[in-house]
């Protein structure tokens, strides 16, 4: 992380400033850097687009990568992005895009149809994990420079949306499939609003504003993402001055926020269909592990579903800001939820999970509090998280689970460990969290047949190792299907099917607790209006819209929101201060990192 020293100002006094703001030190009278500095409790898993899976990667792409079209924050429409416009063919089968002229790269090269064309083949051709559901189908020609033709082979219900991210040909043709893998995205080559200029494993990323960008100028100049080791340290350097924004607020502390206890911080509370679950490996013939004998039984992973009282975890854990879990979430659009009839919802009733594990014939034949079968007993591996709600989830489940007869070995990793054992299939259960997109087609099909792992280094996103041929026949149809209102009624009968089959249990559903400094911003947006969160949302268009609050603006509120401009003028003052030889307590701050 670079640091810049000012010359000869009180040094101890001003180098213990700057070293607290781990960004370069501004002398009085220079330009201020308008910075917006973000506090995440999620380290980034990778800035290659063709590897990242977590929340913080999403963040960062969506605001250094361009692509076709895009999501407007009011209400998820689909919106120009590096296309400007699009025609349908009568079919519907065939989409031609009309591109931007004359936009460029972060590095000056020119962006063109060729790197959409090369972003599909090579995405198809590769299977990219985070581009086949948006491209799978598709093949595309670039008659010229700025139009794309697209064709799918079969009918496709995201279209014309395309979201997917375009990388620049001129550095991907240069890294062969063998070394993609090893490829770190830290070459500074960016096509959306910020390019990364800084990264610093287990600390923080610094991106500033790319002049290059063909849209609406940010008014930041650089975007931090910091990272904390608990949501505590990060609201605490928020307090003090140190960042500007936070993700994943503690129930408590956004409590007090919101009764007004801290008057220069505002917190927002958004919903976009984020869910933790406990997943069961349900280990699939096809895939691989060693999960127990016990949970391939829908009987068993349905008594572990009644097993679990949701209410009370959406009490004592979320206070109150959630929903208890239905099952998966196919999208931030709440429409598409499961819709079941009271009766059939899991909820907590320990009688009906212990006559199920009763009926698939584990019971507790000697008395000592275990059920078993076959000489085999019912005790699972449990996994947790070691970051947010998912450890605090734990002693809840496994009380729960033991009153049934079902006992537990806890093991707490990180979330890279923890996938490392899911890529393997070498687990019984252990929680996570999702947050999908708005179209469902992607978390659909992250629990087919062909998401199961089945090498452990390449792992898959079927992270309950659950295979039903029912739901890949649902998938596929409900794939091509372009009537809306038939597509829903399809992807209802797919959450059906994964439901009672019971390779999760979903814990619950969960508004994203946010906090913004509303004395230094305004003008910030959420996705949806009014009901989504600010930050880490399908398309991250806070950071073009937010701008620094000025004297006798008003609080953001709502769509509002402040920078570190500010303190950064504060901070003018207080070397001329020092100048003059009085001096000044300076504050310590964390280090830097996020998208769950």
């Amino acid at each position: 992380m670079s640091k810049n020293w000012a010359k000869h100002l009180s040094v101890a006094a001003v180098g213990a400033l700057a070293l607290t703001m781990g960004l370069p030190m501004m002398t009085a009278g220079a330009a201020e850097t308008v910075r917006f500095t973000v506090g995440v409790t999620q380290d980034i898993d990778s800035l290659n687009v063709t590897l990242g899976y977590l929340v913080i990667d999403y963040e960062i792409w969506n605001i250094t990568l361009p692509t076709l079209t895009s999501r407007a924050s009011k209400d998820f429409a689909t919106q120009a992005g590096l296309a400007e416009s699009w025609t349908g063919s009568e079919d519907g089968l065939t989409w031609t895009y009309k591109l931007r002229e004359g936009v460029k790269w972060s590095d000056g090269e020119p962006m063109t149809s060729a790197d959409v064309v090369y972003t599909i083949e090579r995405g198809v051709a590769e299977y990219w994990i985070n581009h086949t559901s948006s491209i799978g189908n598709l093949t595309a020609t670039a008659p010229d420079a700025t139009t794309v033709v697209v064709t799918s082979a079969v009918p496709d219900p995201k279209l014309p949306n395309l979201d997917f991210y375009i990388v620049p040909k001129h550095v991907y043709e240069k890294i062969s499939a063998e070394d993609l893998p090893n490829y770190l995205a830290d070459d500074n080559v960016s096509g959306g609003p910020f390019t990364i200029v800084e990264r610093k494993e287990g600390e923080f990323t610094r991106l500033a504003r790319n002049d290059n960008w063909y849209g609406k100028k940010p008014a930041l100049e650089e975007v931090v993402f910091r990272l904390f080791e608990t949501p505590e340290a990060q609201f605490n350097a928020m307090k003090a001055g140190d960042i500007d924004a936070i993700d994943d607020v503690p129930t408590n502390i956004y409590s007090k926020i919101i009764a007004g206890e801290e008057p220069n911080i505002e917190a927002v509370g958004g919903n976009q269909g984020s869910f933790s679950e406990l997943a069961i490996n349900a280990s699939c013939e096809k895939g691989i592990g060693d999960g127990h004998v016990a949970l391939k039984d829908k009987l068993v992973r349905q008594a572990i579903n009644w097993a679990i009282d949701r209410d009370l975890l959406v009490d004592k854990l979320l206070g109150g800001n959630g929903i208890p879990g239905v099952t998966m979430v196919a999208s931030a659009d709440p429409a598409l939820d499961l819709q079941i009839a009271d009766a059939d919802k899991y909820s907590y009733n320990p009688e009906k999970a212990m006559a199920l594990l009763d009926q698939a014939g584990w019971k507790d034949s000697n008395g000592d509090g275990v059920r078993d079968k076959g000489g085999v007993e019912l005790k699972l591996r449990y996994f947790d998280r070691s970051t947010g709600t998912a450890t605090a989830s734990t002693p809840f489940i496994t009380g729960w689970l033991k009153d049934v007869g079902i006992v537990t070995e806890v093991q707490t990793y990180d979330e890279s460990t923890l996938t490392a054992y899911q890529s393997k299939g070498e687990f019984d259960l252990y929680t996570w969290g999702w947050t999908p997109f708005i179209d469902p087609d992607p978390m659909l099909s992250y629990f087919t047949t062909a998401q199961v792992p089945t090498d452990p280094d390449v792992g898959g996103y079927n992270d309950g190792n659950w295979c039903n041929d029912e739901y890949d026949a649902l998938y596929a149809e409900q794939n091509v299907e372009i009537d809306p209102v038939k597509r829903a009624a399809i992807v209802q009968q797919m959450l059906k099917v994964f439901y009672f089959d019971g390779p999760y249990a979903v814990l619950y559903k969960y508004d994203d607790l946010q906090a913004i400094r509303s004395d230094r911003w305004q003008n910030w947006t959420r996705q949806p209006e009014n009901t989504g969160p600010v930050f880490f949302t399908s398309s991250s268009e806070v950071y073009q819209y937010i701008t620094p609050k000025i004297d006798g603006d008003a609080t953001g509120g709502g769509d509002s929101g402040g920078s570190s401009s500010t303190l950064l003028i504060v901070i003018g003052a207080v070397v001329v201060v020092a100048l003059v030889g009085i001096g000044f307590n300076a504050r310590k701050k964390k280090s830097a990192d996020d998208r769950e």
